[in-house]
């Protein structure tokens, strides 16, 4: 079956999700990968202080049981809406559905049930659809288009301020609505801010985004 996987991952899929996937996507992607995504950060944060910000808040979002998390349904919806063979479509959505699981606890087996969320791990073709799930994640502006650094389940945004304020909580928002929408929860308790500064000893006062969130220093 993985060779299976690989086969048609190789001769249909990856050419789409590698057009048609965001760029602000460095996981499971070829020619990408973590330093990229690191190297990006850095590069967006120097510039926006090289020219009017005195700040960049960072935010760093974790989905709660992520790719555990992914509603079949949604999902299908947008695997629809991609450019790929139709049979292509039924085959990946036929991957995902219908699938069953138990659990065994003390040696006490339950009954099978259906489930209807989540991508599996550890296969060839997993991580793909969580990719296509969380590709429609963007900005509230469109000037911070390239705000955005996701890979894999975690996100973070970036957002510039000076004395006269940023659109931080604005974007925050947008991301909580979409979390909410796409019934993807985000685990508030490791999720981080972070504030950027050109100078280490100056002092910024910033108001809280999130409730219960955590401020790095």
């Amino acid at each position: 079956m993985r060779l299976f996987e690989k086969c048609v991952y190789k001769s249909k899929i990856e050419p789409i999700t590698r057009n048609n996937i965001g760029p602000d996507q460095f996981a499971y992607k070829k020619g990408h990968n973590s330093t990229m995504a690191l190297i990006k950060s850095q590069h967006q944060w120097l510039e926006w202080l090289d020219k009017n910000a005195n700040y960049v808040r960072v935010l760093s979002f974790d989905f709660s049981k992520a790719f555990d998390s992914v509603p079949h349904d949604l999902l299908f919806e947008k695997v629809k809406k991609l450019p790929i063979n139709p049979y292509v479509v039924n085959w990946l959505i036929s991957f995902l559905e219908n699938r069953i699981q138990r659990e065994m606890v003390d040696g006490m087996v339950t009954e099978y049930l259906y489930i209807n969320r989540g991508v599996p791990q550890g296969s060839v073709l997993g991580p793909v659809p969580f990719s296509i799930m969380v590709d429609d994640i963007k900005t509230a502006h469109a000037d911070l288009s390239n705000a955005l650094v996701k890979f894999a389940d975690d996100l973070t945004l970036r957002v510039p301020g000076n004395e006269s304020g940023d659109t931080s909580r604005s974007e925050a928002a947008c991301l909580q609505d979409w979390a909410e929408e796409n019934r993807m929860p985000l685990n508030l308790e490791k999720t981080y801010e972070m504030v950027v500064r050109r100078h280490v000893h100056t002092s910024v006062v910033l108001p809280e985004l999130i409730p219960s969130i955590k401020r790095k220093r």
